[in-house]
């Protein structure tokens, strides 16, 4: 074995407490560990350091759900037969939801002629690290917004956003809260002059006002979530209809900005599908993981001319709060 190749192996087997026998075999990543890798994977997105990123100690169990909010209130304790007594609210939603997380492979190969270019760099091993990381970061984010179902044996082939892998946000939304979905593929949402909404910025404020819960209507962090392209449609049409006036180019240019849908803050996602927009608190965004479920063998197969990390974990996707998000799809914009 090539002095490099054993210097990655023994890097990842320190960083394990174990040896490079050790991880040839199958093994449980330690909690710790998992924990650390986890938030290197966070760290890679600024998308995933806003939603929530939980471990869980059960690999099924209930969803607690966004904060209640408002918690004033009064009661007349003296009044009646002393029986009267207040009653605390609980500081999450919790309802009868269930979570259950299922195994996800992240494999990934480092050829050996990748390890010979990357080899001469002074911290090669932190750069296939990034590698990898950056790679595990971009496939959450991928199935989130484009998983539809959990095959037994996915086909990247056929399904190259992950859609087999594992049932994302907008797939639970379409499943458990149908009343809360606008738009599909038999009945798209149309925009402009004559059509039922007259802008991007009309559609969302209607969404605000009709799909989501009114208890949620005023909650900090309401956020649109979309593609770049649904974004420079309206960006597009404003710069256009502003001219070359000086007086009307001001406007356009602090819009351009602020980058602002009926009234809400906007981000752009890698993977987010093209025209559909998802309105909703990141934080009622979560990826769980099954605390103990990691698992990893990282091997040498010199047959194959490379080194092999096989990684498992137990993850499941959930929207928090049904009634605080909303899923626009299938939006047709006249030119």
């Amino acid at each position: 074995m090539h002095p490099y190749i054993q210097q990655y192996i023994n890097a990842v087997a320190k960083a394990n407490g174990t040896t490079a026998a050790g991880i040839a075999r199958q093994f449980n990543v330690q909690p710790a560990v998992s924990q650390k890798m986890r938030e290197a994977v966070r760290l890679q997105s600024t998308f995933l350091q806003k939603i929530n990123i939980i471990s869980k100690t059960e690999i099924a169990g209930s969803i607690i759900g966004l904060s209640t909010g408002l918690n004033a209130s009064r009661t007349d304790t003296k009044n009646g037969d002393g029986s009267v007594r207040r009653q605390p609210k609980p500081y999450h939603n919790l309802s009868d939801r269930q979570y259950l997380c299922k195994k996800v492979n992240f494999d990934t190969q480092v050829s050996y002629d990748d390890m010979d270019s990357w080899s001469a760099h002074p911290e090669y091993v932190k750069l296939i690290n990034n590698q990898l990381v950056k790679s595990k970061a971009l496939s959450l984010i991928a199935i989130g917004f484009n998983g539809t179902s959990a095959a037994a044996t996915t086909n990247f082939a056929s399904n190259p956003l992950l859609q087999d892998v594992q049932k994302g946000w907008l797939q639970h939304l379409r499943e458990n809260a149908a009343t809360n979905v606008m738009g599909g593929t038999a009945n798209a949402i149309e925009i402009g002059t004559g059509k039922p909404y007259t802008s991007i910025d009309h559609l969302v404020t209607d969404v605000m006002e009709n799909l989501i819960d009114e208890e949620f209507h005023d909650m900090p962090g309401m956020t649109v979530i979309c593609h770049q392209s649904l974004l420079s449609e309206k960006y597009f049409a404003v710069i256009k209809e502003a001219g070359n006036k000086a007086s009307e180019l001001r406007p356009a240019d602090i819009i351009m900005s602020e980058k602002r849908l009926g009234g809400l803050p906007v981000v752009t996602v890698p993977y987010f599908p093209k025209n559909t927009l998802l309105v909703t608190p990141l934080e009622n965004l979560s990826i769980y993981f099954h605390k103990g479920g990691h698992r990893r063998k990282l091997v040498d197969e010199p047959e194959f001319d490379r080194i092999a990390d096989y990684q498992s974990e137990n993850i499941c996707y959930v929207v928090e709060e049904y009634g605080a998000a909303a899923l626009v799809e299938n939006i047709k914009i006249a030119k």
